[in-house]
């Protein structure tokens, strides 16, 4: 879990643009993603994530990092 921390540390403390992450960041580009995710409501997700699992992960993340915050 240590990098979803350092990204989201960087991404909503810091405000580094999901885009430079990405960048600084080449080899972890689907955990940027995730938290790149994370700042979208649970209604939206659930009309954009058609996969149950996929957004059920999400859910899950979200609840875990949020609540470290």
């Amino acid at each position: 879990m240590r990098i979803y921390e350092k990204l989201l540390d960087l991404k909503y403390r810091k405000g580094i643009s999901t885009c430079d992450l990405l960048h600084r960041f080449p080899n972890q580009i689907e955990r940027v993603n995730e938290v790149a995710l994370l700042d979208i409501s649970r209604k939206d997700l659930r009309e954009m994530i058609p996969e149950k699992d996929i957004l059920d992960r999400l859910m899950s993340l979200k609840r875990r990092l949020t609540k470290n915050v």
